[in-house]
Order: C-alpha cells, then structure tokens, then sequence
C-alpha cells in the first residue's frame, strides 16, 4: 500500500464528489428541457424519452452512491473490516447501477436514431448494436452482483479467502462491457455521417441536424478514455484508492451521454427561442422607433386632409384577409397612396408555428402523412403553402375625383 498525504486524499475525494453533483444536476436540466420540447413544443414524447427518464432515474441512484462511498472513505485507505463491508454493499450498488444506465441509455438513443434512418441496413445496424450493449450489459450485471455469492454481508470474507471468482474473470467482464460500451458509442458517433449523405435538405441544415447528432462523439470519446481505467476495477488490495478514476470517469461518461442524447432533441425548442427572442426584439426596437418619431416637433403622422384612402392590411391566423377602407372627400380629391400596415408581430408568431409543426411532421419520416393528427398548426402550415392572393389595385387619380 503506497502511503499519501492528507491533502491529495482529500483533493482526491472533493474531485470525485463534486464531479458527480455537476453531473447529475446538468443531466436532469437538460432531461427536462427535452421532456418540455417533447410534450408542449411538438407534442411528440416517444419511448425514447421515457428511456432516457429512466436513465436519468437510475444515474442519480448510481451518483448517490458515489456520494455516500465519498463521504464515507471512497478514495482513501480503507484497513477495518466493518468499513470494508458497508463501502462494498455501496460499491455493487453503484457499479450495478452504472451498467443498468448505460444500458438503458444506448437503448434510448437506440430508438431516437431508429425513428430518423432511411435506409434498412442502418436499421439493422442500430438493432444489433443495441442488442449486443444489452446482453453485454445483463451478463455484467450479474456477474457484479454474485461473483462473491448470492450474500453481500460475506462478500468481504469471501474476497479476503480467495473464494471469489478468479481475477482473469474479473478482468475479462470489465474490458468487455467497457469495449461493448465502446464501440457502441462509436456507431452511433459514425451513423449520423450516412443519415445525412442522401437526405433531400439543404446544406446549411444538413451542418446545423449535423452538428446536433455528432454529439453522440462526446460519448464515445469518454469511452475511450475511461477504457484506460478499467484495470482499477479488478485492483483487489487497496481498491476503494485504486479505483477513484474508475468511479470518475465511470460518472462522466454516462452524464455526457445523457446531455448529448437530450441535446440533439432540442432543436425546435431553439428554433422556437430564437424565433421568439427575435421577435420580441423587432417588436421593442419598431415601438422605440415610433415613439421618437411622434415626439418630433413639426411632424404629424396621422394627418387627416379633406381627402384621404386608409388600406389596413392584417394577416390574422390563416386567413390571409386584406381589408380596404377608402374614404372620399366632399371636394372630390383623392390620394393614391395606399398604407399597408402587418402586425409584424403576429406574423412572426405564425411563421413560428409553421415552423414547428414541420418539425413535429419531420420527426416522424417513416409515417404516413394521414396519421400526423390535423391541429391547428398543421393548418397554419397548409396555409402557410397556399399563395397568397392578389392585392386589389386602385386606380390612379385623375385630379376630376374619378378614379
């Protein structure tokens, strides 16, 4: 046992715990920002969000485990037996609870990549990879939970008489449920490049969908990071200190899954953000404009001569109605000038809801269009593509009042 000072031990530990807090707190932000955009922005919550709820579930028991073997030891030189046997119930707890995650995370980006393929072969390609991650996933779990038998009170006793299963066993379970866990995250790192090869959209959306779905990357990379690691696992003698890097790249992994995984399902939640935070802000600055006009002295801009032609123009919901007042004055002058005014900021809002439900429409590429349900977005849209008609023109005036 190699001795350390009272200061790296404690670092060591403050590293550990304040990894998991940060972690975990990200993870559920980012799990709600997508159960928000799923429910009340396109109105399309699938299994894949549940799956990805029950990893978020199953991540915070995993991270308070890694709390409570922090707070009490984890990361330092455990010598007493009764320690040795209440950290190991927490230890199986957590390295149980990591499998059971990961699992069902690579099940939930399974089927959020199964929803958006094209082509059979990739669909193929997703099952059999998610298949292999779950059986290696399953048959790790168990060998976590009974490799010291079926009682974890005598796990300690058991281990220090070498009546475990052999180390070579120990050491074959770890690298393989790490190599799985890697590979898999490299598939789906490498699939989105084919999804987007041959899809009919244009450039600029092929970088922005791009970019959103190649943060399946940050998983594969803390992968293969945390792969050197995987040895502290097996360290019998003196592993609660061995096996600190382990435990901390074995919580960032899965986080950065999980917000990776949440993230590329948010882009009509920034499209709608974005679309609003601009039309707020043409509405602020258009308001300022009008008022330091109206306090300029010498000008009137609702002059009311003898004469006078008012065209209001509204595009109100799918209507699409343009409405003329003309008014004629008594002296038989006319004016030709026609003053269109749009309410910028209902347009805008409508554009917004186009958007949205193309996205809503778009999110299931493998359905027919007559089982997308008919709401009042999806009519916003119709009529969205429909021309607009013509403007009525008025004829000039001829100074007689006759048009």
């Amino acid at each position: 046992m190699t001795a350390h000072d009272a200061a790296s031990i404690l670092r060591r530990g403050e590293q550990q715990a304040s990894i998991a807090i940060v972690f975990l707190v990200l993870s559920w932000i980012f799990i709600a920002l997508r159960i928000w955009t799923r429910t009340y922005v396109i109105s399309n919550f699938g299994w894949d969000d549940f799956a990805m709820i029950l990893a978020g579930m199953i991540f915070t028991v995993y991270c308070a485990a890694m709390l409570y073997l922090e707070a009490h030891g984890g990361g330092t030189h455990i010598t007493t037996v009764p320690d040795l046997i209440r950290l190991t119930k927490w230890v199986i707890i957590s390295e149980a609870a990591y499998l059971i995650t990961v699992m069902v995370l690579k099940i939930s980006l399974g089927i959020f990549f199964a929803r958006i393929v094209i082509q059979r072969w990739q669909l193929l390609t997703i099952h059999c990879t998610v298949g292999i991650n779950v059986v290696s996933s399953i048959a790790s779990l168990f060998y976590v939970i009974f490799r010291c038998g079926s009682n974890p009170d005598n796990y300690v006793y058991q281990q220090l008489e070498w009546k475990c299963a052999p180390r070579v066993l120990d050491r074959f379970f770890a690298y393989q449920s790490a190599a799985v866990t890697t590979l898999t995250d490299c598939i789906f790192a490498i699939l989105p490049i084919f999804i987007l090869w041959n899809a009919s959209m244009d450039r600029r959306s092929k970088i922005s969908v791009g970019l959103i779905l190649s943060l399946a990357a940050l998983g594969c990379i803390c992968s293969m990071i945390r792969f050197q690691y995987v040895d502290g696992l097996t360290q019998i003698e003196d592993f609660f200190w061995n096996a600190v890097n382990i435990g901390i790249w074995s919580t960032i992994e899965p986080g950065a899954g999980i917000i990776a995984g949440c993230l590329a399902t948010l882009r009509p939640f920034l499209k709608r953000f974005f679309l609003t935070a601009m039309t707020i802000r043409y509405s602020a600055s258009r308001n300022t404009k009008e008022i330091s006009q109206s306090l300029r002295p010498g000008k009137n801009h609702s002059q009311k001569g003898a004469g006078q032609s008012d065209i209001h123009g509204s595009r109100a919901g799918i209507g699409q109605v343009v409405k003329l007042i003309s008014e004629t004055s008594k002296t038989n002058e006319s004016e030709s000038d026609i003053l269109l005014h749009k309410e910028n900021s209902d347009l805008n809002s409508w554009k917004t809801n186009c958007s949205l439900e193309l996205d809503r429409r778009t999110s299931h590429p493998n359905q027919m269009r007559k089982n997308i349900p008919i709401t009042r977005d999806r009519l916003l849209v119709e009529a969205c593509e429909r021309p607009l008609p013509p403007l009525p023109k008025l004829a000039p005036s001829n100074g007689n009042g006759k048009g």
